[in-house]
């Protein structure tokens, strides 16, 4: 593997581990690391050049918006967009939130001119999920960042449950591996689109 690779207890996460992991993220680098679904790859939602390393990981051919990790509602809110209706629309979401955070439930919303064009779809959508594990949490609150967050496989492949499932491709290129053996049998978070009067299950 290129960079580092710490083996931790996902359960009893290290202050030292946290801060080594805000520290890649916050100088644009990649980790590896065990999600509250599948191992993904966590990078700095803010900076365009660390969301292109991610996506050519992955094999696409150009940069493409991922779920964003945000650490609280609050800051949720803030990217999507609002319009006329601003306090309903804003209550909704709030309520849509309150009911299905925090946990690996990602819900889709139109964005608010605050969020970075990458992160955004052809459709003006922003993916947003406030995670409900513990190292998640901790990095999201030491880093300061929003983080985009992604399974770490290879379009198309199989979710990996174990470091030993990801390709080499992607964990010869990442910065840190948090390795915290075989995760239960999981898969990605349910995304719920939120964007018209009902909310609708893209992925369950």
């Amino acid at each position: 593997m290129a960079g580092k690779v710490l083996s931790i207890d996902k359960d009893f996460l290290r202050g030292e581990t946290v801060l080594a992991v805000s520290s890649v993220v916050k100088a644009g680098g990649t980790v590896i690391y065990p999600s509250d679904t599948v191992y993904g790859i966590l990078a700095d939602s803010g900076s365009r050049i660390a969301c292109s390393k991610v996506a050519t990981m992955k094999g696409y051919p150009e940069i493409r918006p991922f779920i964003v990790l945000v650490p609280e509602i609050k800051t949720a809110l803030s990217l999507i967009a609002t319009g006329e209706k601003t306090h309903s629309i804003k209550a909704d979401a709030a309520q849509l939130m309150q009911n299905y955070w925090p946990g690996p439930v990602t819900l889709v919303f139109k964005a608010s001119t605050g969020v970075p064009g990458w992160l955004i779809s052809e459709q003006g959508t922003v993916a947003l999920r406030l995670p409900g594990d513990t190292i998640s949490l901790a990095i999201l609150k030491e880093s300061g960042k929003c983080l985009i967050s992604t399974s770490a496989n290879l379009k198309g492949q199989p979710f990996p449950l174990s470091v030993q499932e990801i390709n080499e491709e992607i964990t010869s290129s990442v910065d840190l591996t948090l390795n915290s053996g075989r995760l239960s049998s999981r898969k990605p978070s349910k995304v719920i689109d939120c964007t018209g009067d009902v909310p609708v299950e893209l992925r369950g």
